[in-house]
């Protein structure tokens, strides 16, 4: 349960994701839905997360493709949890949080669907050259009639999610890369190939053949002076970033979240067929 008297109520983790997208290309527009629940027992709105789709972007115009609202929608009835749509969100790069006229027209749109609706509007663009919570403007908004509208308080709460992320900024993470010897990784590879699983995807295969390459004698000595040290030193180094930082995700790293997560993903992946490979 999230103890707090605001009305709105946002996930980090979501937040992060709004960010993530937009900072793909800053110079444009970027928008996507808020996804959540209405609290009828505490009278509040809980976004828990947002999703996006190919759009249309220039720098004052955004517009999410029909397709994409399809998909997103087909998602969430696959959900597991009760979720829907509650609002929309974003962003007016360098230009300030306020509703445009097509903007009231699109929220007018989602307080007919859903009448808890809310739109989110962020400036991001002083937050990507200092990375300080203080600079990143975020504004949500309802209409009260049909021409004006007025801003609704929120706050920020930290999901499951964030919070085991903050548990894993704990510990010291250290590469230490063991080498085994060229018939070792020769078994290694061959057991790779006898590995069948639909899970398993010709893309992932290769890049774990790489990986167990990694491990031999005569791949260290390449790692020592090549390319393969400095892709190593990139990855060593953004672990130590997620060390440093993960427990200020909202605060000062937000947008670099996604990268850092898909990063672990890897890691934990290749991990994991090594030892299926190894052991089986």
């Amino acid at each position: 349960m999230i103890h707090s008297s605001k009305y709105i109520m946002i996930s980090a983790f979501a937040l992060a994701k709004i960010l993530s997208v937009d900072a793909l290309d800053t110079s444009k527009e970027s928008a996507g839905v808020l996804i959540g629940y209405f609290d009828e027992s505490r009278k509040q709105l809980v976004i828990t997360d947002f999703d996006t789709g190919k759009q249309k972007q220039t720098s004052t115009f955004v517009i999410l493709d029909d397709e994409a609202l399809v998909q997103i929608v087909e998602d969430l009835q696959n959900r597991e949890r009760n979720e829907s749509i509650v609002g929309w969100a974003h962003t007016h790069p360098s230009y300030g949080c306020f509703l445009s006229g097509t903007d009231k027209s699109t929220q007018r749109t989602y307080q007919n669907l859903f009448s808890q609706a809310v739109a989110l509007v962020i400036d991001p663009s002083k937050y990507y050259e200092t990375s300080q919570q203080k600079d990143l403007e975020i504004k949500f908004f309802r209409l009260i009639d049909d021409f004006d509208y007025r801003a609704i308080p929120f706050g920020i709460y930290f999901d499951d999610i964030t919070k085991h992320l903050s548990n894993l900024a704990e510990i010291d993470l250290k590469w230490e890369i063991p080498q085994l010897a060229e018939s070792e990784v020769r078994a290694l590879h061959q057991k790779l190939e006898s590995v069948v699983s639909p899970s398993l995807l010709e893309s992932d295969k290769q890049l774990l053949h790489g990986f167990v390459d990694v491990l031999s004698e005569t791949k260290e000595q390449l790692v020592e002076s090549g390319e393969g040290k400095e892709i190593l030193e990139t990855i060593d180094e953004k672990l130590s970033d997620i060390s440093a930082n993960v427990k200020q995700i909202y605060n000062e790293e937000t947008f670099n979240l996604y990268a850092a997560l898909n990063i672990v993903a890897v890691v934990i992946i290749a991990i994991a067929w090594f030892l299926i490979a190894y052991f089986t």
